[in-house]
Order: C-alpha cells, then structure tokens, then sequence
C-alpha cells in the first residue's frame, strides 16, 4: 500500500490470514527508491516472486485542456512509467528463475476511447502497447504476461478523483463566466452515456475472481476480459479498422 494509515479496512478482511498468507507492505510505484526496495526486501525475505498485479492507478476526469502537465505528469508517473518501473525489476529476477507471471489491470479504456478521460485511457493505451510488446520475448523465459480488461468497477475512485483535483474544470465551476460549448457537451454527454455502463458494473470482487483464475490457468491468453460485456466490445472494436464506428457511437451521446 502507498499509505498504511489506510490498512485498517484491509487488515479486517484479511482476517486470519494476516501476516500469514496475506502481509501488507508499504509500496510507493511513483517512487524509484520505494521500488527498488520493496522488490529487494521481498526476495530476501520470500526467496522469490511468483506473480506481479499491476493494480496502481490514478483516474482522471475533465476536459482535456483543464488537465495541467503536473496532472498529467503524476497520472502518468503511476499509471505507465511506475507500473513499468516496478516491473522492470521484478522481470529481471523472473528471467533468471525462467519462471512467473506478471498480470497488468488495464481497462475498457485501453481498448475504447473515452471522452473526457483523455490521459487515464492514454495511460491505458500506453499499458496494452506494452503488455503485447513484452508478450512474445518474455514466452522464451518462461513468464507469462496478462492484461486484465475490466469494464466499470464499484470502487473509491470517483471519490479520489475530487480529492485529487484531477482534471478540475475552471469553466463554469467557480466563474460567472458562461458555460462554453464544450462544458455543455461535457454535461450532454455523462447524462447520456453514464447510464448505458451500469449494466456493465462490476464489483472489486468479481474482478479479483478473474485475477485468480488468471494466476491459476496454465493456458492463458494475453488479453483477458472480466466480463461477457467487455468481451462483446472487445469484438466490436476490433473489426473496425477505420476507427469512424466507434466515432460515431461516442458523438452520438453529444447531440
């Protein structure tokens, strides 16, 4: 955990596994120190590492040009850059063994665009660029690499995203200035589109079942998807070459 003043709700669930099976351990990915020493102390003390879940991500919501470099910079810093990071180490000790796995928790946004989530599916993207690049070279060393394609998940994200002031829209929020087009788009489009992903939401739970299934499954393809929902859209989008279905499909909830 990046913050173990946050561990009391985990250490509850953990219940007698705590310090057994389950340890909990302070990890900061957008730190290079905190990188190199929790790989390093982990070996030491475990003899190995099986499997790696690339699980750390910041969400970011708002019209693109509200986003500040600082934002982007942190969003990326976590979500790509440090993720890569704490992977670079960890292959370097499974290429030796010739043995593991690494699992990265992507999204439907590293398969299909999102509007006003610009750098989140950029990083997302950026995070499948990676896994089927990696995918082939690390097969001769014996590790296997997995993208883990959720759609929506019930989590505290949301609510981190406020906190965070991620991607804060100035326009209309705290101005007496009229609202401009895009801000007006913006609002057409969350009261149109949020709503078609509620059937698609799924509970950390669930997602952490397909996680386990994924370490477990000896004949593991590169992409998985955590529901019927995101295979469907998976399909879709794939067959569309020219990119203008998708396009379409997303402009439509402006109007």
């Amino acid at each position: 955990m990046r913050n173990l003043q946050k561990k009391d709700a985990l250490e509850k669930a953990a219940g007698e596994s705590l310090n057994k099976s389950m340890i909990i351990k302070e990890l900061d990915i957008s730190k290079e120190d905190s990188i190199v020493n929790f790989v390093k102390d982990t070996i030491t003390e475990e003899g190995k590492i099986d499997v790696l879940v690339n699980n750390a991500a910041i969400v970011q919501f708002g019209t693109f040009e509200s986003v500040s470099m600082e934002q982007m910079q942190a969003l990326f810093q976590t979500n790509f850059f440090g993720t890569s990071r704490i992977t670079q180490e960890v292959v370097t000790h499974m290429k030796k063994r010739k043995t593991g796995h690494i699992i990265f928790i992507s999204s439907m946004a590293g398969i299909k665009p999102f509007p006003f989530q610009d750098f989140y599916v950029a990083s997302k993207f950026a995070i499948e660029g990676l896994v089927g690049n990696l995918a082939p070279l690390l097969r001769c060393f014996n590790i296997r690499i997995t993208s883990v394609e959720p759609g929506p998940v019930r989590t505290s994200a949301g609510t981190n995203i406020e906190k965070n002031k991620q991607g804060r829209i100035p326009i209309g929020e705290e101005s007496e200035e009229p609202e401009d087009e895009t801000m007006r788009l913006m609002k057409t489009f969350m009261a149109k589109y949020f709503p078609t992903l509620t059937g698609m939401e799924q509970t950390g739970t669930e997602v952490g079942e397909v996680i386990r299934k994924c370490i477990y499954d000896t004949n593991l393809s590169v992409r998985v998807q955590t529901s019927d929902a995101m295979v469907k859209l998976l399909k879709k989008i794939l067959v569309d070459t020219t990119g203008n279905q998708v396009t379409d499909e997303l402009e439509a909830f402006f109007k």
